[in-house]
């Protein structure tokens, strides 16, 4: 499994989303690597990484990956995951089975939630485009904006470049584990420090976040998240360095209590489930 490896302290690993690659955290990384050992991860049969065969099925597929990063940290060292949509239900099914060696679980617009319909994204597809490299592109920046951008602006040409070589080098269905259903499970076992985070674009008509964090404390023992009027949800947008003040979410206090987030920084906020003195 091909990983890219920046800075010196506490071993993070992050976990790309679907049709992705390690880039999906181009913009976190170096202001991670300031505190962690950073490895960005390329899931099996994306970016640098071996294919995997394409029969494969979701749970084989979670097997794979937890035996390759078994193998690439061995011992007891602790380790903090953090997970962008369908690597959030990757990250939060590796946290299960590593038990207490993973202490901290940040999931940003993770997937993992049990597939349903709602209103139908309007994306278009890749083969559209055939040998024409420009409307591959175009495509690309339709399709980015409907999964995980909501600004025109956003959508540069690195985003772009990003987009299009994910999803040239995607050999696997990601939604063999995004719709698997197996995120709701995993996070009422884990024991660890966990932060949730979901964006304003992402409570839409076909997948309305406001539904899925309400769905998230009955498969807990614990108490409701606090509702407070005034509060946003937002995303970590994976291509571009993540405004002030657009960062909120569900965290897991002691005590096994659950609380909305202040709206902060997205590096703050990343850095702040894994480092704070809080969460040590």
């Amino acid at each position: 499994m091909a990983v890219h490896r920046r800075g010196s302290g506490p071993d993070l690993v992050l976990f790309h989303g679907g049709m992705g690659s390690w880039k999906h955290w181009v913009r976190n990384v170096e202001p991670l690597a300031t505190r962690f050992t950073v490895h960005a991860l390329d899931h099996p049969s994306y970016g640098d990484s071996a294919p995997v065969p394409r029969e494969t099925t979701g749970p084989a597929y979670l097997d794979l990956v937890h035996a390759l990063v078994v193998e690439m940290f061995p011992g007891e060292a602790p380790l903090r995951f953090a997970g962008f949509s369908f690597g959030g239900a990757i990250a939060a099914n590796l946290a299960l089975r590593l038990g207490p060696r993973v202490t901290h679980l940040c999931l940003v617009s993770p997937g993992g939630f049990p597939a349903r319909r709602f209103g139908e994204r309007p994306i278009r597809s890749y083969k559209e485009a055939g040998d024409d490299e420009t409307l591959f592109r175009e495509i690309c920046r339709h399709n980015l904006l409907v999964n995980m951008l909501s600004a025109a602006a956003s959508v540069t040409e690195e985003a772009v470049d990003i987009q299009a070589g994910g999803v040239r080098r995607t050999r696997f269905d990601s939604r063999k584990v995004s719709a698997g259903g197996t995120l709701l499970g995993d996070l009422a076992r884990l024991r660890c420090r966990i932060r949730l985070l979901w964006g304003e674009g992402d409570d839409s008509a076909f997948r309305p976040a406001k539904l899925l964090i309400g769905e998230l404390p009955r498969s807990w023992s614990a108490s409701r998240p606090r509702q407070e009027p005034g509060r946003r949800i937002a995303r970590a947008r994976a291509h571009q360095p993540v405004p002030r003040d657009s960062i909120a979410g569900v965290r897991r206090r002691s005590g096994g209590n659950y609380e909305h987030d202040e709206p902060t920084n997205g590096h703050s906020s990343i850095r702040r489930t894994f480092g704070h003195k809080e969460h040590r």
